[in-house]
Order: structure tokens, then C-alpha cells, then sequence
């Protein structure tokens, strides 16, 4: 994948202006002026790193070993891969038992060689191979290289009831939170503050994001508005028992994350709540949840955990599932987002957000026959996530009236999203961009 650098656009800049015959005259000067000022050499076009945070191999319930998805990624235009197997860093001594006429320990054994495969026979259990799972920091240096690709450890901490919750960056393995079906509230609030405790402890700047809200129809926006700490969530998660798009009765996640920023930003209580697309990747042979779904765009001119780390702490980030964008600027006041055009398709642009002295408490919600579904997110106004604006253009804009709480963007394309496992439609590919408030 080509990515554009402050270097690169510079250098650009640069050499026009030395090939040019007029590099040693007043106008070479004149020149130089209006190479930087109008024709945009003055502000770099921004560095844009690819990038999956939820992925899972065979150390945990993935049907791949952690080289070969790290192999995938790599050789598919990403920039950087967090393993999130669950409950369980990529770290000592684990074994896995295999069928000898395995076909994924095969295809392994081919790949990487005798020499790479550790394995032996089970002892008990005739025609089963036990085979050693390498480690991240094993198998790194094989992928990794400075500025190009880069492997980041991490962990899906993975409670009771459906109660996930992402972590990165990790050198250890964090609690589980136990509790029963009415008790994922108290769930991810001790997740939360296990993540608090380990930033502190550690100084790295990780902060838990929750998986797949509507898995198991599991959490509810009254469950994330009751943890304030909670700052990230997967807007799209690539599973397909996930249902991100919701029900007839039940909220989609894109509607969960507005009742969430409204409600925190009228009672002053939480963080800007920061969306995230997935893959969480289990399948690389076909069907189930594969690899190339959904992902973070993250803007940062280094490629290290750290500095991907401090981009995501600032929203300087969107999620996608095809679209892509060259820039997004916000002076806090108008929001302008610059979209990567693409042969024969066009793009739909939404403005959303919700306006100040909108009704943010919401009623039980009801079935088609007017029975209350228990343990789902409540119904609120239709004012709240409400289309503010809508474009075609390839630059669309906003301009803050001053009575917006916030302004998100949602981008659809004519395009589909195709798994690039399967071929199956998914759905038009689409982007997500990350809330604003005017003057922030």
C-alpha cells in the first residue's frame, strides 16, 4: 500500500520548483510562493495507516495460525494487525491438537517448513498431531518491517454474557469480569477500570473498546451510557451474527451511538463515545466472519503502537468498509471531508447529529403487539441522530449553526461491499467519521 508522508509531499513541492528554468529569478520566487500557498504545498496531505483492531487465530477459536493471518493482512494493503484472540495474549508456551490429514496444519507445514512446525504425536490419542502455537514476538520480524507493517499485541477480554471488550498494546493478561445476564452492565464498568489500571500502571495509552454491542443482543445504550469511561465501540463489527444493522424492534449500532453522544453531551456525563469497524476475523477458508470487512483509517505520520495509540485517543480516525477518504477538516466550526473518488461510483454524504433542548430520555420499547422487550435499547425522539445535511459532492461540508450538541458523518457508496473471501454482498460500502463539537 502507498501512503503519502510529510517527506514525500514536501519533496514534491521541492523538486517542481528546482526542475523549474525559473528557480534563480524573481519569478522562481513567485513561483515558490504559489506552489506553497495556492497550489497546497503548504499543508501536507494527510498519512492515512490501514489498520484491523480485532482479529482472532488458533490460540483462541480463530481456524488459522497467527503467521499466516498476519500474512493475510500484510499482503492485503494494511498497515498494521492487532491479535485479539480472547482472553489470552500471544505470549508462552501453548499447544494445539490437530487431525493428521488436517488441511490448515498442511498448507502450515508447506508453507513454513519442518524446520519452523514444532509438533509431535499425541500420546493418547492415535492419528492427532500436537503442534506448538508460535509466539507474536517468534513470528514478528518475519512480517514487520519499520514504517511499512506492523503486528501489535492485544486481547479480547471477553466476560460472561456476550460482555466484550477490545484492549491493545498489552503485556499481560487482563481480568475477566464475572457476574450473570443481569450484571453486563457491571461488567464492562470493572473491564473498564481494569483497562484504567493497567494505563496507569503501564503509561500505555490504551482504552477499552467494546465489541459488537448487538451480539446476543447483549448491550444496550443504557449500559454504555451508565459507564462514562467507556470512549470506543464497533459501529460495524464484520461477524455475521452481530447485527449491526439491528432489527424491527431493536436499535442498529448507528443508532445506539447517537443516544449515547446525546444523552452524554446534555447531562455533561462521559467521554465523546469513538466508533471503530472490524473484521473480528475468525475464518480464512470461506463463510463465517473473514478477513478484509471492515477498518480503521488512522492518521498518523508514524507507524508504532504508540503513536496509533495517541491518534485514536483524538479521534484522528475513521472506520470504513470500502470508502475511503483523503482528508477531513474541521476548524471547529465548518467540517469538510475530502472523498478518494472511485471509477463509475458516487457517494452519499450524511451529515448527522442531534441539536440542543432536543427530549434525550427515552421510553420502553415496545413490540409489534405492544408488549416491552426487555433488556434493549429504549426508543427515543426521531430528533435525535437526525440527517442534518445531505451531498453528492466529493468534497462535502458542513457548517456549524451553533445549536448542534454534535456532528458525525456517514458516508455510502453505490458501491458493494464485497467479502473478498466469499464474494458474498454485505451490503454498499460505507465510512464513518468521528464526532465534532463546534470549537473543539
Amino acid at each position: 500500500m502507498e501512503r503519502k508522508s510529510k517527506i514525500n509531499h514536501r519533496e514534491k513541492c521541492e523538486m517542481k520548483l528546482k526542475n523549474s528554468p525559473y528557480k534563480n529569478s524573481l519569478a522562481g520566487i513567485f513561483a515558490l510562493l504559489v506552489l506553497f500557498v495556492f497550489a497546497g504545498c503548504s499543508q501536507p496531505e494527510p498519512n492515512w495507516l490501514k489498520g484491523n483492531l480485532h482479529t482472532h487465530t488458533f490460540w483462541s477459536d480463530g481456524d488459522e495460525f497467527p503467521e499466516s493471518v498476519a500474512q493475510w493482512y500484510k499482503e492485503n494493503g494494511y498497515d498494521f494487525l492487532a491479535f485479539t484472540d480472547h482472553n489470552v495474549i500471544l505470549e508462552g508456551e501453548r499447544w494445539r491438537n490437530f487431525p493428521e490429514d488436517h488441511a490448515t496444519l498442511h498448507k502450515y507445514m508447506e508453507t513454513f517448513g519442518g524446520d519452523w512446525v514444532e509438533m509431535h504425536s499425541h500420546d493418547e490419542e492415535e492419528g492427532v498431531q500436537r503442534v506448538r502455537l508460535k509466539t507474536l514476538e517468534e513470528f514478528r520480524t518475519m512480517y514487520e518491517e519499520p514504517g511499512k507493517f506492523l503486528l501489535i499485541m492485544g486481547n479480547e477480554i471477553s466476560n460472561p454474557h456476550a460482555v466484550h471488550l477490545l484492549a491493545f498494546h498489552q503485556h499481560e493478561i487482563l481480568p475477566v469480569s464475572q457476574g450473570t445476564v443481569d450484571e453486563r452492565e457491571k461488567m464492562i464498568r470493572e473491564t473498564v477500570e481494569n483497562v484504567k489500571t493497567y494505563r496507569k500502571k503501564t503509561g500505555i495509552n490504551v482504552h477499552p473498546a467494546l465489541a459488537h454491542p448487538n451480539f446476543m443482543w447483549a448491550i444496550t445504550a443504557e449500559m454504555m451510557l451508565n459507564v462514562p469511561e467507556l470512549r470506543y465501540f464497533e459501529v460495524f463489527n464484520g461477524h455475521p451474527m452481530v447485527n449491526n444493522a439491528g432489527d424491527e424492534n431493536r436499535a442498529d449500532t448507528d443508532r445506539i451511538w447517537d443516544v449515547v453522544l446525546a444523552n452524554r453531551l446534555v447531562t455533561g456525563e462521559g467521554e465523546l463515545l469513538y466508533a471503530l469497524a472490524t473484521d473480528d476475523a475468525h475464518n480464512y477458508h470461506g463463510g463465517g466472519s473473514g478477513p478484509g470487512r471492515g477498518w480503521v483509517m488512522v492518521q498518523s505520520e508514524e507507524l508504532s503502537p504508540e503513536a496509533i495509540l495517541d491518534a485514536i485517543d483524538k479521534g484522528d480516525f475513521y472506520a470504513s468498509t470500502g470508502v475511503t477518504l483523503k482528508n477531513i477538516q474541521f476548524n471547529g466550526k465548518n467540517l469538510k471531508v475530502e472523498i478518494e473518488p472511485q471509477e463509475g461510483v458516487e457517494f452519499t454524504t450524511e451529515f448527522i447529529g442531534t441539536m440542543k433542548g432536543i427530549d434525550t430520555t427515552g421510553t420502553p420499547t415496545l413490540d409489534s403487539e405492544g408488549n416491552e422487550i426487555k433488556n434493549t435499547t429504549k426508543t427515543y425522539s426521531e430528533e435525535i441522530g437526525k440527517v442534518l445535511a445531505t451531498s453528492q459532492s466529493l468534497t462535502p461540508s458542513y457548517k456549524f449553526t451553533g445549536d448542534e450538541l454534535y456532528v458525525r458523518v456517514r458516508i455510502t457508496s453505490s458501491a458493494d461491499h464485497i467479502d473478498p473471501n466469499t464474494g458474498n454482498i454485505l451490503g454498499k460500502q460505507k465510512a464513518w467519521v468521528q464526532p465534532k463539537l463546534q470549537n473543539q
